[in-house]
């Protein structure tokens, strides 16, 4: 792993994304150890990892297919929550909803991060 671009990959996306990114953080799958981030801390990077694993567990348990390459959650007083399961590590993104434009979100910025971290782990 590379962690000057880890680290250049968290400061694109809040370069591109600008004052709508309220906390990002990327964290271990295996115990919730974040990695490298801005703005977050030690427990959003562990509430991220849970939040995936449950809800892959319970998928998996029904029959459903597992998360593909993010989920959004819309959450109270304006927040979107996009996770994004990396393998072995997994990447939380808070954002403001009021300032954020989804379609720029998931259409350009989370496909470059995606890229982005899959450079430096490369």
């Amino acid at each position: 792993m590379n962690v000057a671009k880890l680290n250049a990959a968290v400061e694109g996306l809040k370069t591109n994304l600008g004052e709508c990114l309220l906390s990002t953080a990327i964290a271990m799958n295996i115990d919730g150890q974040s990695i490298a981030g801005f703005n977050a801390n030690a427990k959003f990077a562990a509430l991220i990892v849970k939040v995936i694993n449950i809800i892959n567990d319970a998928a998996k348990i029904s029959g459903l297919p597992q998360i593909g390459r993010y989920a959004t959650f819309d959450l109270q007083n304006d927040r979107v929550l996009v996770v994004l399961p990396l393998g072995e590590y997994i990447w939380g993104i808070l954002l403001d909803s009021t300032k954020t434009q989804m379609g720029l979100l998931l259409n350009i910025e989370i496909p470059a991060a995606i890229d982005a971290f899959a450079d430096a782990i490369s």
